[in-house]
């Protein structure tokens, strides 16, 4: 009896291990198998996607660049696959979310690019409430750039943070920003791959 009990034990800890090493590994959001002007939705939660227990509210979408086929007015990102933005009416602010529930720490990072300010914030509850745990201000980063396309730059950005996210949200002018390649758990984003040229958001 003693050493089935010790059995059952070990087997609940590995399983524990299993677990905890599930919710604390990086994973990566790239949203490589989605199509041009698709709603991201449950696509990482379940659906065609990698089941990663993160989903999207309804309003964000994935775009692909023009360069790559698609009707994004913007540069192929660095890692060369889709990016994610919240439609919307331009110019008016909208707030897109995206939930973890498994929940994921220390780290959020991600490339952007943005002919608005916008904001970034990680949350302990879901769909955007409970406590913030860290917000990244993201500037307009597209300046320089000439003629077409408009959204010509993508910067890489990541923030620390202490306590498990469950909810990530991003607010600003619809439209006006492209996410691509979310890291949660790590700043693996930051490891960038060299930007193509030509170097236009939705079309």
């Amino acid at each position: 009896m003693r050493r089935c009990a010790l059995v059952l034990f070990m087997v609940f800890m590995f399983g524990a291990v299993l677990v905890s090493a599930a919710q604390t590994a990086p994973v990566v959001i790239s949203f490589g198998g989605l199509q041009d002007l698709q709603a991201i939705g449950d696509y990482y939660n379940g659906g065609a996607g990698p089941n990663y227990g993160v989903s999207f509210s309804s309003n964000v979408y994935a775009l692909k660049s023009v360069f790559q086929g698609g009707s994004g007015g913007f540069s192929p990102d660095p890692t060369q696959t889709p990016a994610m933005f919240i439609i919307g009416t331009t110019g008016i602010d909208a707030t897109g979310v995206m939930n973890v529930g498994p929940g994921f720490s220390s780290q959020l990072s991600f490339f952007y690019t943005a002919a608005f300010n916008e904001t970034v914030t990680v949350w302990s509850g879901a769909n955007g409430t409970g406590t913030a745990l860290a917000t990244i201000s993201l500037s307009a980063n597209n300046g320089s750039c000439v003629a077409f396309p408009s959204y010509c730059n993508w910067s890489g950005v990541s923030v620390g943070f202490t306590g498990t996210g469950n909810s990530v949200t991003f607010s600003g002018p619809a439209n006006g920003m492209g996410i691509s390649h979310i890291t949660l758990g790590s700043s693996t984003a930051l490891r960038r791959r060299p930007t193509p040229s030509p170097r236009r958001f939705l079309r």
